[in-house]
């Protein structure tokens, strides 16, 4: 994660969750919401993704 005074980058990762390893892959998209700490509060800044 990158902040600046108009941006927040944030880098999304996709990938296995630790309990489905080994199972069988079911193609079912899971959504996952994963809290930040911010050093300030978001405001008018923009959310970019990191690459």
């Amino acid at each position: 994660m990158t902040e600046s005074e108009t941006a927040v980058g944030i880098r999304i990762r996709v990938g296995l969750l630790p309990e489905a390893a080994g199972k069988e892959c079911l193609a079912i998209a899971k959504e996952s919401v994963v809290p930040v700490q911010l050093t300030s509060a978001l405001g008018n800044r923009k959310v970019e993704p990191l690459s």
